[in-house]
């Protein structure tokens, strides 16, 4: 069956990646989101869960299976036989002996070919989902990496907006001596160096917390220390070529967890069969051989005995037993195609809002740079013009809030477009990069 076949394919990198855990990172090496997905993929134990599933499956279509092949019992007995007769005991006997018996169910409406099928299915859910689970943990990888790397550039942003609050102090001071600049321009600068620490220090908890998400997705403790490469310089985007409703198209074929829930609804209808099955007549062979030796007064003798038959059962009344488990596995079915439909609802809409959000964020990154830019220039230039004597320092103040905005304006927007790029990929069920390598990473 394609879907089967479709989720054995992608249970295959779900076996490779918990094949072997990897040895903890080097502090001295810094990592790429490549060897972090990696890790993540040996390490987590989502991933453990996922094949742990897999092999519940397997061992669930063998047990099914199992309804095909006879069933076969081996027997040894021993009994002793006494009769008192009148308060006066008789002759002894002792019969001991090996014995097999068989039975082998020839013939049924589908109950085991509906057991198996729905076994069969069931396991592709569960293979296909553990591919879900790894690119959900993908996913999950790339935003805690990103968010980390985001972290990290704002702080250096507040560094940088620490060192401009310091040369301000330094010059208010300084024009203070001149006569240039009163008592209240030192304190303003004063307290726009102590807002610009505050933005720092909250700045570093922020990337702790960063850093610790992105450890426990990984596999580790909480504290590893993961070295990263640091920002790249220069993010250009593109967006994908294909047109969004080919991109929701895609997702339909390719997303695991919708292949998934067509497989749970597969099950379901091989169990309706499977369950219908019951109400109908079966044909079944039993067949017996033993071998018996006695021992009566000292006198001992062997027989042996065989038997075999075939035996057609028709269910006449089962308390309506079987009608409410025809009732109940039609409503499975129903369940498992309502959910269904619900999942690619939710998937299409998925698709939708990453494609919106990625078109967002691929305009935001030059507007950025643009805008970090205007306010670099205009911070030197209302500096240079405060150092001077020409400006004051609520000038320089307006411009170095300009500027750190600026800053962190363009950090979130590299954060938002990353984002945005895994989140479309994962949409779809995975997406190719750009060829043309236009996203720049270190």
């Amino acid at each position: 069956m394609p879907l089967i076949r479709a989720a054995a394919a992608f249970a295959a990198c779900l076996v490779a990646a918990t094949a072997m855990a990897d040895p903890a990172p080097h502090p001295d090496q810094p990592l790429t989101l490549v060897q972090l997905t990696d890790l993540a993929l040996s390490n987590n134990p989502a991933t453990k869960l996922a094949w742990a599933e897999i092999r519940n499956g397997e061992a669930g279509v063998e047990l099914a299976r199992s309804g095909y092949w006879p069933q076969i019992s081996a027997d040894y007995s021993i009994d002793r036989e006494g009769i008192v007769f009148s308060g006066k005991a008789l002759a002894a006997e002792t019969n001991f002996g090996p014995s097999v018996s068989l039975s082998y169910l020839l013939w049924d409406f589908g109950t085991r070919s509906g057991a198996t099928d729905a076994a069969k299915f069931t396991l592709a859910s569960a293979q296909l989902s553990g591919n879900q689970t790894v690119q959900d943990l993908i996913l999950s990888v790339e935003q805690d990496y990103y968010q980390a790397l985001e972290s990290q550039a704002l702080v250096e942003a507040d560094q940088e907006s620490v060192k401009d609050a310091s040369a301000l102090l330094d010059a208010a001071q300084q024009r203070r001596v001149a006569g240039l600049a009163t008592i209240g321009d030192v304190y303003q600068a004063e307290a726009a160096l102590a807002t610009a620490d505050l933005a720092l220090q909250q700045a570093q908890g922020q990337l702790a917390v960063s850093r610790g998400q992105l450890a426990v997705a990984v596999g580790y403790s909480v504290d590893t220390d993961l070295p990263l490469a640091p920002w790249a310089g220069k993010v250009r985007a593109q967006l994908p070529a294909k047109s969004v409703q080919q991109l929701l198209q895609d997702a339909k074929d390719s997303r695991p967890e919708i292949l998934a829930s067509k497989a749970q609804v597969q099950s379901a209808v091989s169990n309706l069969e499977a369950t219908e099955g019951r109400g109908w007549p079966t044909l079944g062979l039993t067949a017996s051989g033993q071998r018996t030796r006695s021992l009566i007064g000292g006198q001992n003798s062997t027989a042996t005995g065989y038997n075999a038959g075939l035996t057609l059962s028709f269910p006449l009344f089962t308390g309506f037993a079987d009608q409410a488990a025809n009732r109940q596995a039609q409503a499975a079915v129903d369940t498992a195609q309502a959910s269904a439909d619900q999942l690619l609802l939710t998937v299409e809409l998925e698709v939708w809002q990453a494609y919106q959000n990625l078109i967002t964020a691929a305009s935001s990154l030059d507007t950025t740079d643009t805008g970090l830019k205007s306010a670099q220039e205009a911070s030197d230039v209302t500096n240079a013009r405060y150092k001077g004597g020409l400006g004051s320092i609520l000038d320089v103040l307006s411009a170095q809030a300009t500027l750190a905005n600026a800053r962190v304006q363009q950090v979130q927007a590299r954060l938002n477009w990353f984002a945005a790029q895994t989140a479309m990929g994962h949409a779809v069920g995975g997406l190719t990069a750009p060829q043309d390598n236009t996203t720049e990473l270190p």
